[in-house]
């Protein structure tokens, strides 16, 4: 993605947030020679060695699926984001803009077609989403449990290369109006959340 040096950012420990702030991510690749996105939710894990890995699922019949082993996948994270008026700063002849936070993951994809290993899969994602359904899905019998898991397909990306980018208005600090901070904090979820990114990032108080 297109990142001016002042919005990028490269912090692991702040991208592994958003991703896993904002699990409900969008896979691109190519299917039949044409690009191709699902949406879907996902787990993000750190390894001890560092490696950064993204796994989920998506319907076997859906035609991402059949294209994803040992496929180059794009993995976006789209954090909050806000309208932002001309209004909220100080200088006359701004136009409208739209702040934001955006995390890219690339990396190769190996698909997970045993049972067994999607069975552990789901419960993986199943504890990272809703705790409490594990004891339920495993109570299922044991023929519908297996015709669920042979109904998706389930997939592991090693990121190999992984951007971030907060356009959050850091580069115009000193033409905000005094209350932008307010108005943010104030806002809707995704101002305040933008607003607490802003604290940890050093730029308000």
């Amino acid at each position: 993605m297109y990142v001016p040096k002042h919005f990028a950012h490269d912090d692991h420990a702040d991208l592994l947030a958003v991703m896993r702030e904002h699990a409900f991510a969008t896979l691109f690749a190519s299917v039949d020679g044409e690009p191709f996105a699902t949406h879907a939710p996902v787990r993000v894990e750190r390894a001890a060695d560092g490696t950064l890995r993204i796994e989920g699922h998506v319907a076997t019949m859906n035609p991402h699926a059949r294209s994803l082993a040992g496929a180059r996948t794009m993995v976006i994270f789209q954090g909050p984001h806000t309208y932002i008026s001309p209004t909220l700063y100080r200088s006359p002849g701004r136009v409208p803009t739209w702040n934001y936070i955006a995390v890219h993951a690339i990396g190769t994809t190996r698909t997970i077609d045993d049972l067994a290993d999607k069975h552990a899969l789901l419960m993986r994602l199943i504890a990272n989403h809703e705790p409490g359904f594990n004891a339920t899905f495993e109570q299922f019998d044991a023929r519908h449990r297996d015709a669920l898991l042979s109904a998706i397909t389930g997939f592991e990306i090693v990121v190999d290369k992984l951007e971030g980018k907060f356009k959050l208005g850091q580069n115009r600090l000193a033409d905000n109006v005094a209350d932008m901070q307010a108005v943010h904090e104030e806002g809707d979820a995704d101002r305040r959340a933008i607003a607490q990114w802003m604290k940890r990032l050093g730029y308000w108080s």
